[in-house]
């Protein structure tokens, strides 16, 4: 069984005059633990929607996903994608932002979990040192690093 299995999906959207618009058409790819993989392709072709859908943050037409063997439903901390723009809330440091995206992968966790995973996430990507920037203070690098912890 390969670590992600994205089996026939298809995924359509309606645009603003009710046209319909095939996005996608039965893509099967099944990658392995380990494996590298690249999307390459034109501009609309179809890339950051299979991410998308990867990702969880949007549900095929048709078709499904499997990761580590469970059906993909929605978002989750197995997965990860690193978005084009940071993502960050402007008004949250760069502790809040990361512990906001904790607290909603480890629902009930304890506070102090929270504080010691967020630290760490921070840790893991060399900005311990920003904890308590904004976003407009700190690079643009370091908003993506943000963004990954």
């Amino acid at each position: 069984m390969a670590d992600l299995e994205i089996n026939d999906v298809s995924m359509s959207f309606v645009d603003r005059s009710g046209k319909g618009l095939l996005a996608l058409d039965r893509i099967s790819l099944a990658i392995e633990d380990s494996e590298f993989v690249c999307l390459i392709g034109h501009s609309g072709c179809g890339k950051s929607t299979l991410l998308n859908i990867v990702a969880g943050l949007l549900a095929p037409t048709k078709g499904a996903i499997r990761c580590a063997g469970t059906t993909i439903s929605g978002p989750g901390p197995e997965r990860a994608m690193v978005f084009q723009s940071h993502a960050l809330l402007p008004w949250m440091t760069c502790y809040e932002n990361v512990r906001l995206a904790v607290k909603q992968a480890f629902k009930g966790a304890a506070a102090s979990e929270l504080k010691d995973r967020s630290e760490q996430a921070l840790k893991l990507v060399h900005l311990e040192h920003a904890i308590n920037k904004y976003p407009f203070e700190v690079s643009g690098g370091m908003k993506q690093r943000a963004g990954i912890a």
